[in-house]
């Protein structure tokens, strides 16, 4: 009998910095990217 788990790696934990990470770093890259795609669009001439 196989165990396909390995309890050696420790669970994941919810914390300050993961929740900031979330809540403020997912949303600024999107609004990057967003900006980035956008700058360059305008710049460039190149319809999406």
């Amino acid at each position: 009998m196989a165990e396909d788990q390995n309890h050696d790696e420790a669970p994941g934990r919810v914390d300050g910095v993961s929740i900031l990470y979330i809540l403020g770093g997912i949303p600024a890259m999107v609004a990057f990217f967003v900006l980035l795609f956008t700058l360059g669009v305008k710049g460039c001439g190149v319809p999406a």
